[in-house]
């Protein structure tokens, strides 16, 4: 008698996964829709984010004041430790000098631009040796 009720109770349980199944392509047509959601809402979310003048100037004041020390701390406190306290010290400074620059100069085409460049990228002209001239740096591509 028990093994007709476990019997009969376990065909039951199939039969209802059965008839609560999907059809095989049913989710991937649901799945596509909500992608094609998500990326509407993604475009939608970026495009806002580029319109607002004062969030992209704020990065750029963000990027030449925080990241600079970030960058300038990290880097001398790594080289304190994997060399002699001064030796270490020193070039960490120097490794993190490289990094300061490539903020400043991105943190400020920003705050120029308000952050509509296109891209990061800029030249550094230097003056020639004993001329007195200043180095040129060149933020924006005409």
């Amino acid at each position: 008698m028990e093994k007709r009720i476990l019997v009969i109770l376990v065909l039951v349980i199939a039969l209802a996964n059965v008839g609560m199944a999907r059809k095989p392509d049913q989710y991937d047509q649901e799945a596509r829709a909500q992608e094609k959601v998500q990326k509407a809402m993604d475009q939608d979310t970026q495009a806002q984010e580029k319109r607002h003048p004062a969030k992209n100037f704020a990065t750029g004041i963000k990027e030449v004041t925080y990241d600079n020390v970030k960058d300038t701390l990290g880097d001398t406190a790594h080289g304190t430790m994997s060399e002699k306290p001064v030796v270490g010290t020193l070039d960490g400074t120097q490794q993190a000098g490289e990094k300061v620059v490539d903020n400043t100069i991105k943190g400020v085409k920003k705050v120029a631009s308000l952050g509509y460049a296109k891209d990061d990228s800029y030249e550094i002209e230097q003056a020639e040796k004993g001329s007195g001239d200043a180095a040129k740096i060149k933020l924006f591509k005409f």
